[in-house]
């Protein structure tokens, strides 16, 4: 067995173990802790087992197939963080949700009956039809 092989077998189990560490503190909604880290293990080593068996494999597919547990953790952490709400259009993420709103909401905020796509009458046309 190669250096790189156990440093990247090394490497994926101690993913796996920052994964599982990760969703036992966040208290993840979907799955348990263990479920996370299998993914991680189960996504790392189909990437490294593809780039072994098939050496004609390009490289980005394989990691692509890597990221893939790690990304689809990190969704699942950050769902599970932030909560399912509805998007509020007329408030900034960055905005307290008691406070009353900043400048820039009140600019970005539509006035009421005004359609927020409309940009405002259109420029008269001249009579023989060109723009001037």
């Amino acid at each position: 067995m190669s250096l790189a092989a156990v440093a990247g077998g090394l490497l994926l189990a101690l993913a796996a173990a920052l994964v599982h560490r990760d969703a036992t503190r966040v208290g993840v909604e979907t799955g348990s802790p263990a479920l996370w880290a299998g993914l991680v293990l189960l996504a790392g080593g189909t990437g490294a087992a593809t780039a072994l068996l098939v050496p004609d494999a390009p490289i980005p597919g394989v990691l692509v197939v890597v990221a893939l547990g790690p990304l689809l953790y990190l969704l699942e952490r950050d769902d599970s963080l932030h909560g399912g709400d509805d998007a509020d259009p007329t408030r900034l993420p960055s905005a307290a949700a008691d406070g009353p709103p900043s400048a820039e909401e009140e600019t970005a905020r539509p006035d009421a009956g005004e359609d927020p796509g409309d940009g405002g009458p259109d420029p008269p046309a001249s009579r023989d039809g060109r723009d001037e």
